[in-house]
């Protein structure tokens, strides 16, 4: 099996730059609102950092328990 950024260990590097792709959050919402854009595109973009929500979190909690934190 070949190492990819799913299987690779996460490190403090790795948690910020996915605290910063989650922070994009509010311009995303921001520009949705400028647009126009309908409602139910605005399901997709919160399913969507629901996904980058999720692997934030795994990320933390497996730094927590490798105790690289």
């Amino acid at each position: 099996m070949t190492e990819t950024s799913e299987t690779k260990p996460r490190d403090r590097f790795d948690l910020e730059q996915e605290i910063l792709e989650c922070w994009k959050v509010c311009n995303d919402i921001r520009m949705y609102i400028e647009q126009d854009v309908p409602a139910e595109d605005f399901k997709e973009l919160a399913d969507y950092y629901e996904r980058k929500f999720e692997r934030l979190w795994t990320t933390f909690e497996n730094m927590i328990h490798e105790r690289k934190m």
